[in-house]
């Protein structure tokens, strides 16, 4: 008896190679780097068509992520910065970033995740805490 898979398989895997492709078509780059006692994100995106947004993720751990910023999207073949101030200033930290789009119909995909790590100095350390207690 013979079964008629194959069919089946090769459309599956083409919808997921397809769905894949579509996705990962919105971020064609991404690059993040330590700016003095912040970290500068920086993407461009090929075809934002269906995009609603994208969402600037940190983590400590590379592993779990928050949302910390959402960036609207201006346009197919756009170049987007994002500036995080809003850090710990401990002695040496890292943090991983990704950026989410985030599609219309609810779906998403993300970028490469980059790390970026901060040395701050003692006197920066002090400073972050003074102003840490009036936020």
């Amino acid at each position: 008896m013979k079964t008629k898979l194959y069919p089946a398989i090769t459309t599956l895997i083409l919808v997921i190679f397809f769905a894949t492709a579509f996705a990962a078509g919105v971020i064609t780059s991404f690059e993040a780097r330590s700016e003095g006692d912040y970290a500068y994100l920086e993407w461009t995106s090929e075809s934002e068509s269906g995009l609603s947004v994208y969402r600037v993720e940190r983590s400590l751990d590379a592993l779990q992520f928050i949302s910390v910023a959402e960036v609207e999207p201006t346009g197919d073949h756009s170049s987007y910065v994002y500036e995080d101030h809003d850090l710990v200033k401990s002695s040496t930290r890292t943090y991983y970033y990704r950026i989410n789009a985030l599609m219309k119909d609810g779906t998403n995909s993300f970028s490469s995740v980059k790390s970026v790590t901060l040395a701050f100095s003692g006197i920066q350390q002090t400073w972050g805490s003074i102003k840490a207690l009036f936020r």
